[in-house]
């Protein structure tokens, strides 16, 4: 498979993935799988609520994806772009290359989604 195919390919998926989030939300429809660490530990990972996140942001209600996680809301156009950028210039000059990202970003992204997780958590604990 070439890489302009393959890219294609990838790129049709993310979008019957959002047309699928934007028909189905995840609200209304109980087929989407269940964030096996909620379900065993009742805690809330730094991924719970990402599909109502993102169907949200799909509908275009932003402070609904905020209220189910927030820190994907602020991920995305990150992501977007760092998908985007590469595949754009694949098309355009036939030409592949993932943007380089430095070490410290990644470590930053990594802590904070940690930390993110553990203070989601702390919100909800009662005394």
């Amino acid at each position: 498979m070439s890489l302009r195919l393959r890219a294609n390919v990838i790129a049709a998926a993310l979008c019957a993935g959002a047309a699928v989030l934007y028909r189905f939300p995840p609200a209304q429809y109980g087929f989407y799988p269940q964030c096996p660490v909620f379900r065993y530990a009742h805690l809330y990972c730094p991924g719970c609520g990402l599909t109502r996140a993102l169907a949200a942001l799909v509908h275009g209600q932003l402070d609904e994806a905020i209220h189910y996680n927030a820190l994907a809301v602020l991920l995305v156009p990150c992501l977007l772009l760092y998908f985007v950028v590469p595949y754009w210039r694949m098309v355009k000059d036939n030409r592949f290359g993932w943007p380089v990202v430095p070490g410290w970003c990644v470590n930053l992204t990594v802590f904070s989604a940690l930390l993110f997780g553990v203070f989601r958590n702390i919100s909800h604990v009662t005394l």
